[in-house]
């Protein structure tokens, strides 16, 4: 039976529910390092975006600069981990009970997890890579499409 995901519009069939399909990616992540270090930073922020119910504004920010940050190239994957380290030390936290994304973010998205991956997916690592930055890259296009909207 088709479903849909409240937060992002995902249309799915049972077993293939967004959390599902995370879980699954981030085992295969786990499974393949190569695919860990080269976008596993991407697939968490991207999917957290798409997720935004219970994360402060300042961790939904964090994640789309950070993600924006990668793609173009102005840091590397271990100066984004320094950064979320400074941003979300000590006692500050990203997520917070309740909390709700700005009005203007997108209920709908034209890409989700799902054309990633899902529990029953067989990908190589380089076209994972590949659906990886681009499921992020269009993920931060709505946002701006979305926000510009107001």
């Amino acid at each position: 039976m088709t479903q849909s995901c409240d937060q992002c519009g995902a249309r799915y069939d049972d077993g293939a529910d967004c959390e599902s399909c995370f879980h699954a990616l981030l085992a295969y992540e786990n499974e393949r390092p190569p695919a860990f270090g080269a976008v596993h930073h991407l697939t968490v922020a991207a999917y957290y975006l798409q997720h935004p119910t219970g994360y402060t504004h300042e961790s939904l920010a964090h994640w789309r600069e950070l993600i924006s940050k990668s793609l173009d190239g102005g840091a590397s994957v271990r100066q984004l981990r320094e950064l979320s380290g400074k941003r979300f030390a000590g006692s500050k936290r990203v997520r917070a009970e309740g909390m709700a994304p700005p009005n203007w973010w997108p209920r709908a998205w034209p890409t989700t997890i799902q054309a990633l991956f899902t529990p029953d997916t067989d990908v190589d690592v380089d076209t994972y890579v590949d659906r990886a930055r681009a499921w992020a890259a269009e993920t931060i296009q709505t946002l701006d499409t979305a926000e510009r909207a107001g």
